[in-house]
């Protein structure tokens, strides 16, 4: 570069020219030229850095949005899939033990044991299982043998004499349960296996069971229990109405006696006073 003033050579950082003194314009141009670029730049550098960190936090709030929305998805399905997976690994276990449990299953129905029979084969989930198909049926009825039972001979937890409300419910499920009792397992969609000959035999007896359960702790006549497959379901529950007050009446005057007796309770000073007599004992 040269001095526009006396044409001496110049050097880019020179302000002044060395030989005649003149201000290098060129120079203070230049530098002016260069802050104003670094200024552009730093400016230009800082709106890009900006941006991108905001782009960095909005992609950051995307990835978290969208590894929730998986998760969500995975916890639903497996939500939704749990029981399915629970019963089939409980299916898969029952049909291990297939053997040990039909023989126990088989053994209850010898001794007529219909009620431990259902509570077996319920706790070690069976019912839906391949290999037990064969007992649906009896099962069923077993079930409604067992609920009869629970009404009439658990009357700590299913007192009917306690409220009007408790008498009420208990007529309605008995009934519901009795009428049960007495439907045509070979009307239902029970495999061939469910129903053979020995089955029905099995679910007769259970409903001779039954019968003999509300003859004893119902108070039902015989005539009564040979009419219960043709009563409606109005007549069966006059009929348990009928026997159940009764029952709820009895209990309430035994529980009044109760009450009313006098407390026959030891008493050690009592017993002083009346074996050595007097009172300064």
């Amino acid at each position: 570069m040269k001095c526009p003033h006396c044409g001496a050579p110049l050097k880019m950082e020179d302000k002044f020219c060395t030989y005649c003194g003149a201000p290098n314009t060129l120079a203070m141009q230049h530098q002016a030229d260069m802050e104003h670029y670094e200024r552009e730049f730093t400016e230009t550098q800082e709106e890009v850095l900006t941006k991108s960190r905001k782009a960095g936090h909005l992609t950051g709030y995307l990835v978290v949005l969208i590894v929730m929305i998986v998760l969500n998805i995975v916890a639903a399905f497996f939500s939704s899939n749990a029981w399915n997976f629970k019963y089939e690994r409980r299916r898969v276990e029952a049909t291990k033990q297939a053997s040990i449990h039909r023989a126990a299953l088989d053994k209850m129905i010898e001794e007529q044991d219909y009620i431990a029979l259902r509570t077996y084969y319920y706790n070690n989930r069976l019912s839906g299982v391949d290999a037990f198909r064969e007992y649906e049926a009896v099962m069923k009825y077993a079930g409604n043998l067992g609920d009869v039972y629970m009404y009439l001979c658990n009357t700590d937890r299913f007192g009917y004499w306690k409220s009007e409300k408790s008498l009420e419910n208990t007529i309605t499920s008995m009934s519901s349960d009795i009428i049960s009792l007495y439907e045509n397992p070979l009307s239902s969609y029970y495999n061939e296996e469910s129903v053979t000959e020995e089955k029905l035999a099995v679910i007769e007896d259970i409903r001779n069971q039954a019968e003999a359960l509300l003859v004893t702790y119902c108070g039902f006549t015989s005539e009564e229990v040979q009419e219960l497959k043709n009563m409606s379901k109005s007549r069966i529950e006059d009929t348990l109405r009928e026997h159940l007050t009764a029952i709820r009446t009895e209990r309430e005057a035994e529980e009044s006696t109760a009450e009313a007796a006098p407390d026959e309770s030891f008493s050690l000073k009592a017993f002083y006073e009346e074996y050595f007599g007097g009172d300064d004992v």
